[in-house]
């Protein structure tokens, strides 16, 4: 007779006492369909999240491929810039902004801004584009400014705009005459 049940009754004591290849096995569970589709979700997005961390811890050097570097580069405004900085101008944000005649030559605009990288790490310079605009806000000239333009001789562009660092910068431009009432700076 095998071990005592405890709180069984007769028929339990009667199973207890049986040999184990005389014991069925419970009916297996039918796994429903809803189940299943969870389980397979969640797999796809746990092989996903392996996927996408994996391609980020070893992101420098996936970049030295060849065939790699050139899809990266096609993919847009997300893709690491030089010396792998990422270049996001939706993370760059203008502080301040402010142009007027040049106190002593005529014929010249001066602008100062000062922006900001809001990014957590440092990114590639942004190219400025700024465009002057006539009384209806329709562009009477544009001029896209790339980091070697507005920066002051001498910055290391390849360390790139250091997070929460606020740049100011002071431009000379050309005026186009009575027509250019406005500006609008973008970050490209």
């Amino acid at each position: 007779m095998g071990p005592p049940v405890l709180g069984g009754t007769t028929k339990d004591k009667d199973a207890a006492s049986s040999s184990p290849a005389e014991i069925a096995d419970p009916a297996p569970v039918a796994e429903s369909k809803p189940n299943r589709l969870a389980w397979r979700m969640a797999m796809a997005m746990l092989l996903l999240l392996t996927i996408s961390n994996t391609t980020w811890t070893f992101r420098e050097q996936l970049l030295e491929n060849p065939t790699i570097n050139a899809w990266v580069n096609q993919g847009g405004d997300l893709q690491p810039g030089q010396n792998e900085l990422l270049k996001d101008p939706q993370q760059i944000q203008l502080i301040s902004r402010d142009m007027h005649t040049h106190p002593t030559h005529s014929g010249i605009l001066v602008l100062s801004l000062t922006f900001v990288n809001l990014a957590q790490s440092n990114q590639a310079f942004p190219d400025l584009e700024v465009t002057l605009l006539d009384i209806t806000n329709q562009p009477v000239a544009r001029r896209r400014l790339q980091p070697g333009d507005y920066l002051r001789p001498g910055v290391d562009t390849e360390t790139g705009l250091a997070a929460d660092v606020y740049l100011p910068v002071l431009l000379e431009l050309g005026d186009p005459g009575e027509q250019a009432v406005g500006f609008e700076i973008r970050f490209l």
